[in-house]
């Protein structure tokens, strides 16, 4: 089984209802439904939440054959697992962060992707606006790049803006779902993509993007 499968086999065989499933792990139902249909997945963070309160490995999550409860006295199987998870964590935040300074400080072409899903509990933000990501790429040449944008939110208005260093703006997108694709020329330099969430009420908010910017 895939791992929208075994959510929703672990989250049966538990009797739970999509919105009892999604308030245990602090996400919103549409969350859990776009988990189980295919549409996302939990990111690592959320995977050793599920892991820990149902006694279910990651490993099996993630798709092998969905286990027998462990055993009470496995806990030291669960300190290795946990270690594992949090140093493969480290290593894809590292990977993606050299990732972004390999493209900044690269004479090559653009080839510029940012992605990430995330769900936020709004009371704990403590303002009224969600800042969900900032990307930054330099273009060697003055030319044509082509921009797609797919990103969408359960509750409030996304906003998509690229600047340059100077602060002026060469794009910018805004809505509660956004999809684009087009080529716009850009000036030599370098360039600030931000994303941001705003106007929303629900307590818990999803949003997820994805941007590419390639020559």
């Amino acid at each position: 089984m895939n791992i929208g499968d075994q959510i929703q086999h672990l989250r049966k065989r538990e009797h739970l209802s999509q919105d009892e499933f999604a308030n245990l792990l602090y996400v919103s139902r549409q969350t859990v439904s776009n988990w189980e249909t295919g549409k996302s997945c939990p990111d690592l963070e959320t995977l050793i939440r599920i892991s820990d309160h149902f006694g279910i490995s990651v490993d099996a999550l993630l798709g092998h054959d969905f286990p027998a409860l462990p055993s009470p006295d496995d806990k030291a199987a669960k300190h290795r697992r946990l270690i594992f998870s949090a140093l493969l964590l480290v290593f894809l935040v590292g990977g993606f962060l050299g990732g972004i300074w390999f493209r900044a400080v690269s004479p090559h072409p653009v080839a510029f992707t940012m992605q990430k899903e995330e769900t936020y509990q709004t009371e704990n933000l403590g303002q009224p606006l969600i800042d969900a990501g900032t990307g930054y790429f330099t273009l060697p040449e003055s030319g044509d790049l082509h921009i797609e944008v797919d990103a969408s939110t359960d509750d409030g208005t996304l906003h998509v803006v690229m600047t340059d260093t100077d602060g002026r703006v060469f794009y910018q997108l805004d809505g509660q779902s956004l999809e684009d694709a087009q080529t716009l020329y850009f000036d030599k330099g370098s360039y600030v993509i931000q994303i941001t969430a705003d106007a929303y009420t629900q307590d818990i908010v999803t949003l997820e993007y994805q941007i590419e910017v390639r020559n």
